[in-house]
Formats: C-alpha cells, sequence, structure tokens
C-alpha cells in the first residue's frame, strides 16, 4: 500500500513539473568533470541568457559530450541575444565535439539550432529542411520535447521565407501539441510565433492578441529576453495596424530592457523599430536622427534597406532631392544583391518608394510612371500568391484552434476531476490501482482526439457549400457582418459584388442538371482565382455569389466586377464530344457609406444594381447609387 502511494505520488510530482519546464536540453546520463555546472547554467539559459553566456564562455574546454553539451547552451543563449556571428561557431563547435555515442538529445538539439541558424543567413528554403529533419529524428527517438521545439521553429522560417499557408498548418500542429503536453513554454511561443505570421498577412488584432498571449505566458515563466521579443513583436504589430503612439510607447519598453542589458542587437532593432514609425506617422526630424543611429548599428542588410526607404521618403519631403535619390539607390542595392528578396513585396516596394519621392519633389508625372510600376507588380504577386481556397482554409484554421483550445480545456478540467476519484479508488489496491491509472489516461486522450477529430469535421461542413466547395451564405454573411460591426464609419469602406449566372435555366433546360452542376463548379473556381487576400467569395443562391472586399472603394470594386465578368466570358464548359458552353454574368456593385452600414442595407443596393444589369441587357456591370 505505501508503494502504490508513493510510485503514485512520484508519477503526479513528474508530470507538475513537466507542465512548468522549458524542452530540455541536456540528456540525464551526461556526467563527469563540469557536468554539475552545466546542469546549474541550464536553467539560465532561459531566464537570463546573459549571465549564462558569460559563465558558459568561462567554463573552458570540456571533453566529449560535455564539450558539446557546452557549446549547446551557449548556442541557445545565442539565439536570443542576436550576435548572429557568434551563433554558427557556437553551433558548429558543438557537433565537432559529438562522438558516434553521443546522447540524442544534444544530436537533435544541435541540429535545431543549425537549422534556426542557417535561417539568420536568409536560406529559409534550406532551413526548413534541416528543422523538419530535427523535429521528425527527435520525434523518432521519442524526444517529444525537442521534436515540437523544433517544429514551432519550423514554422517561423516557412514564416520568414513567406509561405505562409504552410507555415499555419505546421503550427497548428504545434500548437495542439504543446496545449496537449500542458507545456507553458512552447505554448507561449507557438503564440508569438502566430502573432508574428498574423502580423505578416495584414490581421492585425489577431496577431495583438496571440503576442498579448505570448507575453503573459513568458512572465508567468519569468523569462526577461522572451519577454522583451514578445514586447518587440507587439510594437511591431501595433505599427503595421497604424496605431503609432502605441508602437511607440512599445518600442520605447523594449529599448529601455536592451540598454539595461547592454544588448547591442537588441539597441538596434530598438533603433529600427522607433525610426520606421516616427517615419510612418511623417514625424521626419524624430525619425531621421533615428534611422541614422540604426544604420551606424551594423544591423542585418534588409533592415538597412527598410530604413534607407523610409530615409528616402523623409529626405524629398525635406526638399533634399540628391539625399532621397542616394538612399534610395543604396536601398535598391542592398535589396537586388539578396536573390532571397527578388520579386517580394519588400523589393516591389522600392518602385512605391521612388513614387513618393518624385511627388515630393513635384515630379508629378514621373510619380505617376513609378507608381504604375509600383502597382502592376503589386497585382502580379497578389495573383500569384493568393486564392479564396488558402483564406477560407486560414479562417477554418483558426476557428478549428478556437474551438480545439475550448474543448481542451472543457477535457483538462474533466480529467482532473477524474483523477481526484480515480486516485482515492486506487489506494485500495496496488495492481487494480495502477492499471486503473493507465486506463483513464488512455480514454481522456481518446476522448480529446475523437472530439478533435469531429469538431473539425463539423466545422468544415458547417461553412463549406457542397457543390461549390466555396464558402457559404450563412457564413459569409457571419463574416459581412463581423466586418461591418468592426469597421469605423468616418473610417475605412467595405465594398460587396452580387454576382447570378445569366439565363441559367436555359443550361439546365437544354444539357440537364449535372451539366448546369459543371458550369458553377468552373466559374467559382474561375472567380476564386482572381481575388486578392484577405477578400471573399461564396455561393449564396442556385446561380448566385456574393463577393466580399474589405479595404476596398467603389471603384476598385468595379475593377474586381470587371475582371470577374470577363474571366466568367472566357469560360468554355465542356459537354459532350466537341461541343462546349458558353455562359456569361450580371454583377452589381454596392459599397458602405455612412447612410448604408449595415448588412441588409448593402445587400439591398448591390441587389438592386444587379437587377439594372439584367434589364441594361446582362453580362455587365452595374453601380449602386450613391447613398
Amino acid at each position: 500500500m505505501n508503494f502504490t502511494r508513493g510510485l503514485l505520488a512520484a508519477v503526479l510530482l513528474v508530470i507538475a513539473q513537466s507542465a512548468l519546464s522549458q524542452p530540455p536540453l541536456l540528456p540525464p546520463q551526461l556526467s563527469g568533470a563540469g557536468a554539475e555546472a552545466l546542469r546549474a547554467l541550464e536553467p539560465l539559459v532561459w531566464t537570463d541568457p546573459w549571465t549564462a553566456e558569460e559563465q558558459l564562455a568561462s567554463l573552458g574546454p570540456l571533453e566529449g559530450d560535455l564539450e558539446a553539451a557546452r557549446h549547446l547552451l551557449l548556442a541557445q543563449a545565442l539565439v536570443y541575444l542576436h550576435p548572429d556571428e557568434e551563433l554558427p561557431a557556437a553551433v558548429d563547435a558543438g557537433f565537432s565535439a559529438l562522438g558516434a555515442d553521443s546522447a540524442p538529445l544534444l544530436r537533435h538539439h544541435l541540429i535545431t539550432l543549425d537549422g534556426i541558424r542557417i535561417a539568420r543567413e536568409g536560406d529559409f528554403a534550406q532551413a526548413a529542411i534541416r528543422l523538419a529533419d530535427a523535429a521528425a529524428e527527435a520525434r523518432d527517438e521519442g524526444l517529444a520535447a525537442t521534436a515540437l521545439f523544433a517544429t514551432a521553429e519550423l514554422a517561423y522560417a516557412h514564416t520568414q521565407a513567406g509561405n505562409y499557408e504552410t507555415a499555419l498548418l505546421v503550427l497548428q500542429d504545434a500548437a495542439e501539441e504543446a496545449l496537449l503536453a500542458r507545456d507553458p513554454f512552447l505554448k507561449a511561443q507557438t503564440d508569438e510565433i502566430y502573432g508574428v505570421i498574423y502580423t505578416y498577412i495584414d490581421e492585425y488584432d489577431r496577431a495583438i492578441t496571440y503576442t498579448e498571449r505570448a507575453l503573459e505566458g513568458y512572465q508567468a515563466l519569468g523569462y526577461p529576453v522572451y519577454e522583451a521579443e514578445s514586447i518587440f513583436g507587439l510594437a511591431t504589430a501595433y505599427r503595421y495596424a497604424g496605431d503609432g503612439e502605441a508602437a511607440v510607447e512599445a518600442f520605447q519598453r523594449y529599448r529601455e530592457i536592451m540598454v539595461a542589458r547592454d544588448n547591442q542587437a537588441g539597441r538596434f532593432s530598438a533603433l529600427y523599430g522607433l525610426g520606421m514609425t516616427h517615419a510612418e506617422l511623417g514625424d521626419c526630424d524624430t525619425a531621421l536622427p533615428l534611422i541614422e543611429q540604426a544604420l551606424g548599428a551594423d544591423g542585418p542588410p534588409d533592415y538597412d534597406a527598410e530604413l534607407l526607404k523610409r530615409a528616402a521618403v523623409c529626405e524629398a519631403r525635406a526638399g533634399d532631392g540628391p539625399a532621397a535619390h542616394s538612399a534610395l539607390a543604396r536601398s535598391r542595392a542592398i535589396i537586388e544583391a539578396a536573390e532571397t528578396l527578388t520579386g517580394t513585396r519588400w523589393a516591389i516596394e522600392l518602385d512605391k518608394v521612388e513614387a513618393d519621392i518624385h511627388a515630393a519633389l513635384g515630379a508629378y508625372e514621373l510619380a505617376y510612371g513609378a507608381l504604375q510600376t509600383y502597382h502592376e507588380a503589386q497585382l502580379a504577386l497578389l495573383r500569384e500568391n493568393a486564392s479564396e481556397q488558402r483564406q477560407s482554409r486560414r479562417a477554418a484554421l483558426e476557428n478549428a484552434r478556437q474551438a480545439m483550445h475550448i474543448e481542451l480545456l472543457q477535457e483538462q478540467a474533466r480529467g482532473r476531476s477524474l483523477e481526484a476519484e480515480r486516485q482515492q479508488r486506487e489506494l485500495r489496491s496496488e495492481r487494480i490501482g495502477l492499471i486503473m491509472l493507465v486506463a483513464g489516461l488512455a480514454l481522456i486522450a481518446a476522448i480529446v482526439l475523437w472530439r478533435l477529430r469531429d469538431l473539425r469535421r463539423f466545422r468544415e461542413l458547417s461553412i463549406r457549400d457542397d457543390l461549390t466547395s466555396l464558402a457559404n451564405r450563412r457564413f459569409i454573411f457571419e463574416q459581412l457582418r463581423a466586418l461591418l460591426a468592426g469597421l469605423r464609419q468616418d473610417l475605412g469602406v467595405v465594398s460587396i459584388v452580387l454576382i447570378d449566372l445569366d439565363d441559367f435555366k436555359n443550361v439546365n433546360d437544354r444539357h440537364g442538371h449535372p451539366v448546369g452542376d459543371r458550369v458553377l463548379k468552373v466559374v467559382a473556381r474561375a472567380i476564386a482565382e482572381i481575388l486578392r487576400p484577405g477578400d471573399e467569395v461564396a455561393r449564396v443562391g442556385g446561380e448566385e455569389f456574393l463577393l466580399v472586399l474589405p479595404r476596398t472603394d467603389l471603384a476598385d470594386a468595379t475593377g474586381v466586377a470587371h475582371r470577374a465578368r470577363e474571366t466568367v466570358e472566357s469560360l468554355r464548359v465542356p459537354v459532350d464530344g466537341d461541343e462546349s458552353i458558353q455562359v456569361t454574368a450580371s454583377f452589381g456593385v454596392a459599397c458602405t457609406t455612412p447612410n448604408r452600414h449595415s448588412v441588409d442595407a448593402l445587400y439591398a443596393a448591390a441587389d438592386e444594381a444587379l437587377y439594372h444589369a439584367k434589364e441594361q441587357g446582362k453580362n455587365r456591370v452595374e453601380l449602386a447609387d450613391a447613398a
């Protein structure tokens, strides 16, 4: 009986400790002169990497796995201290010290750090391969925490490469594992990376929410360097969201932490954020000295390129044309020298900066030409990278994640109640108690997995049109209602386009409903492929579709409608043999106004415009009357 109590207490103690730990870095079997010193330094790598770096360097050379472990701890500390020139040397030294019989934990965590090092050097594709290997091999060795840590870093590497959909899919798995493992550190880490992804894809409210969660998690753990990183991420999200005052305040907090720690890389990041924010606020007098300091701080070249863009616009606004063009030329040289930036939005933005410079200097014809080049390149990039299916999948992933989080918390609460009851019963018999413990844990895991699987399946069925795989009427109107509810009437607009296929009844009557269904699928896919990031399309009736275009005025929405009309008109749907069908559609376009700010009013305006399009001969675009 006493043995059962002791064993149960030990199991509960291990579970409690694992719920408060970060990924283990040192294997349990590590021994020899220096092993105890390394174990004492392992927690400092996470709580105080500045001190850990100094003490690890002072330990001096060790032997075999001990030396590999010393460099592993040093490399992990350097990851968040950002001296990127020292990180490769620490990782390489760690690999050199490994032997054929070294502990797998050392090897696989070094592989993860090597993937982080490769990403820091800008080769995101190779970094993703390295990190995927690290996660897979660690998982094969039964090193779950190490595999999860590598998976989170893999998601971040995909984010840096601009593969946001892949990053969300990878991170979804990591977030689920972190929740199931009750690992607060990895939960905070995945929240932080969610914040980065949503910042990149312009979903700033979500970015701020996730980054604040990460900050709370790191503060609860007492990890100041990770708190600082979250504050920087929060400041960046505020900056992109247009909340300049909140961004400046957060960047100042980050700067104070970095100055107190004498962290040069952190100082550069703070100067970068403050300089960029003040420039975007139009406060060039404050921005230019900060940008000059940042450019002299030996930061990453791609960050220097962004600083030079802002400096160029500020110089032009001050009337100094030569200084403006010189800054732009320096930025262009940096970006053109980096193959990974070719064709990205950072390279395309050079033309917009050039247009801003010409406009500030009064060369409006040159400004128009540069702006036209920018918009053409931007449109090409949007067409390449965006589709409605990816947007819908992103929304489905987010909804599934939130639902899973709630469900998991409920299951954990039930699990704790069952655990207390089971402990009382298990005290009666050693054998029966152990069996009940194992069976209870297995039952909880099965319930969680079963509920997660059904939740995903039911969520997908509830928002999809069975025939076209587009969003259904209920989902699109929920999205539109939420969009309008969060829209300030004096700032921002939303447009919708109502689409109805012309004479579709004739198609069904002449060729049959299977052919009609084929036409609807082809039209739905064609319309979805021309949409931009953030746009939504749904099937809202038999042959009727609805486009929701956030942050889009009436002129831009009309352009989208004309592209859709031309796309539909160009389609040829095969029937039997060599015969094919050509269909056309009519379009009604409406935009929010101070007097048209509800779903019903906006939809009624688009419907009336569509009616006029039908009356005027069909296969045309009509705009709603001004309200």
